[in-house]
């Protein structure tokens, strides 16, 4: 099931992603957050892990975290 997330982006950012829509390269602006998420879990999945790594340890060394 989908999730829907409500956010606010500056006018500027908004424009650069109406821009690429208007050229073809996405559909619609529920794609372009898409993609950029994507990206960005993609780019940073190590670190993610790590810190979540982390915070179990600590959690399971000394309970709390």
């Amino acid at each position: 099931m989908n999730q829907a997330i409500q956010m606010a982006i500056p006018p500027r950012l908004h424009q650069k992603i109406r821009l690429l829509i208007e050229e073809g390269w996405y559909r619609d602006e529920n794609e372009v957050f898409l993609e950029a998420l994507r990206r960005f879990l993609d780019t940073h999945r190590p670190e993610i892990m790590e810190q979540f790594i982390r915070k179990d340890v600590e959690w399971g060394l000394h309970g709390r975290e």
